[in-house]
């Protein structure tokens, strides 16, 4: 994903106009919506449930109840579009093709959700990553030989089709999942996965709507600069974030899940995955907020140029967001994610519902409107704690975090210091000095 950002993203802005690039943002959001909708809560309920029915040598249940359960949801995603689609045509300039394409996305995209699941109970992190990187290779080759063929952003999402079902087949093979299908289905494993994960739907949603509702707005106004504007920040800070922090998640979770399962204690290691969370991300926070301007200068074309005051705003939203994550397993392992569902539900509604009647967005108002919400969330989710589960030390992270600011400001000032120059190779030694002190 950190290739995607650097490499990738670059490549769509100079070979595709800014319309075309907001319409292949859009698409991205509806099939992030779709998935949340369908396939997300089921990938999170495999990933809780996993060890729990592996202990019980359940998991040939398990899986094929899980199974049975995403071809039934993708049935109800079928319907919806027969209802859906001249909406999505009309309102937000796709054609039919790109639509049809969507829809077909969903199904490699759903399976591959749930496969790294599976990899991160498994701990199999070298197959996670490889894949990953396999994948992006795929996805940059399939679009440069369909990018003069297809029209309007669908050898993009042609280019995903191929390579996402290439890595799902991959995984699958890997894992030698054929026998693990049955034509089964455990009520009882249902109706458990299913009161943890769908209060998780609505969160989910939530969370949705809070990044995308503004290029949605934008798209609907025909203002596609706009759209892709803050398409491009959010997905260079996504995938430059994204991935480390995701491997938190993907290395510490199977753990902490186990060490509950058994009883055993798990405040020093919670607190000490906090703190190590801020020793990576925090500095590297830091240095996109510092270095902004020269990292959109050298990587996007000049109509980009505002994406450089955005790309600082969404990083913070992406790192509080994850770190949010890591502060809100408590819901997960007491099962009490309906918590997290209303505190969502209260602040991103308000958020929604300002950014739908406001007479003047702009990328700026929604990206600050944005940063807000999510610091009301997280410091909201803080003050909740349950008697028998408090297993956090906040004074710890707290000195964390303030030692690395201090000191990420430092080597910030000190760079810009030696290297006072606006030349793209000055600039690019610049951050590279900042990273490596």
């Amino acid at each position: 994903m950190i290739l995607n950002s650097f490499f990738i993203v670059p490549i769509l802005t100079h070979l595709l106009n800014t319309k075309e690039v907001s319409i292949y943002m859009i698409v991205l959001q509806i099939l992030n919506f779709i998935c949340t909708m369908s396939f997300d809560w089921i990938a999170k309920a495999v990933m809780r449930y996993y060890e729990k029915y592996h202990l019980q040598d359940k998991q040939t249940e398990f899986l094929s109840s899980i199974f049975w359960l995403s071809i039934f949801v993708y049935i109800l995603i079928l319907i919806i579009y027969w209802f859906a689609n001249k909406i999505l045509i009309t309102k937000f300039a796709i054609t039919n093709f790109i639509v049809i394409l969507l829809i077909l996305l969903v199904i490699p995209c759903g399976i591959r959700q749930a496969l790294y699941q599976i990899l991160r109970a498994k701990n199999l992190y070298m197959l996670y990553t490889g894949s990953i990187i396999l994948y992006q290779i795929l996805f940059l080759i399939c679009f440069l030989a369909f990018v003069n063929i297809l029209p309007n952003a669908s050898s993009l999402i042609l280019a995903m089709i191929i390579g996402i079902s290439f890595i799902d087949l991959y995984i699958f093979h890997s894992l030698n999942l054929y026998s693990s299908i049955k034509f089964n289905i455990d009520l009882k494993i249902l109706k458990e996965a299913l009161y943890y994960a769908l209060p998780l739907v609505v969160t989910s949603l939530c969370y949705w709507a809070l990044f995308h509702t503004p290029k949605l707005i934008f798209q609907m106004n025909q203002l596609y600069l706009y759209t892709s504007v803050f398409g491009i920040a959010w997905t260079l800070a996504t995938n430059t974030l994204n991935p480390i922090a995701t491997l938190f998640m993907f290395v510490n979770f199977p753990v902490i899940i186990k060490n509950f399962e058994r009883n055993k204690t798990i405040k020093p290691y919670v607190t000490s995955m906090i703190q190590m969370y801020l020793y990576v991300l925090l500095p590297l926070l830091i240095g996109i907020c510092i270095f902004s301007k020269d990292i959109i200068r050298i990587l996007l074309p000049p109509q980009y140029a505002l994406v450089a005051k955005l790309l600082p705003v969404f990083s913070i939203v992406i790192f509080l967001h994850e770190m949010m994550k890591l502060l809100n397993i408590k819901y997960h392992l007491q099962n009490k994610t309906y918590i997290e569902t209303s505190l969502g539900s209260l602040i991103i509604g308000l958020y929604c519902v300002y950014n739908a009647f406001s007479p003047n967005l702009t990328p700026n108002s929604a990206a600050a409107l944005m940063l807000c919400a999510e610091t009301v969330l997280i410091f909201l989710n803080i003050l909740i704690k349950f008697k028998n589960l408090d297993f956090i030390n906040y004074f710890k992270v707290s000195k964390t975090a303030l030692k690395l600011m201090i000191l990420a400001g430092v080597c910030g000032s000190f760079t810009i210091l030696v290297f006072n120059s606006t030349n793209n190779i000055i600039c690019i030694a610049k951050i590279l000095s900042y990273l490596a002190i």
